[in-house]
């Protein structure tokens, strides 16, 4: 096997990275829900500070997975944190390590940093829940709610 490398995304590689979060929503059942774009992703990328942090993994010169975050403030623990947004693997390449080797990445810089990390994950994806468990992860029992713009402007 090709070894994978990661390294860090800029703004040029968000066609990749759009592609590959094309996958994941093609994954989970929600391409519908995908507003993002090549674009947008971009200048959020070329942002400084970017607005997001990305890894991607790349195996024979293609991108086969990526890793997303955001930093934020936990009040309640009075500490940053990194809050893991998305985590895909092409099937090409699933257990293969890939995952495994985005998430160590992530945890290296979380703790560089002084952050922990948080993220959700569907209560259904059982596959998922095994490998964050196999990484030493804690899984909390919480419903993540949703309120969107356009409903938050009806509730008046």
């Amino acid at each position: 096997m090709a070894p994978v490398t990661l390294r860090a995304a800029g703004p040029a590689d968000a066609a990749s990275l759009y592609r590959l979060m094309c996958g994941l929503a093609e994954n989970q059942g929600e391409a519908a829900y995908l507003a993002a774009t090549p674009t947008g992703l971009a200048e959020a990328l070329a942002a400084e500070p970017p607005a997001f942090g990305c890894l991607l993994a790349e195996r024979d010169g293609r991108d086969v997975g990526y890793l997303t975050w955001v930093r934020c403030y936990g009040i309640w623990r009075g500490a940053d944190y990194l809050n893991l947004d998305d985590l895909f693997v092409d099937e090409s390449v699933r257990g293969l390590g890939v995952g495994a080797a985005l998430m160590r990445r992530f945890g290296q810089l979380a703790a560089e940093q002084g952050a922990g990390a948080r993220w959700e994950v569907k209560s259904d994806n059982l596959d998922a829940r095994r490998f964050y468990a196999r990484l030493g992860a804690e899984q909390e029992d919480k419903t993540v709610v949703r309120w969107s713009v356009a409903a938050m402007r009806s509730s008046d």
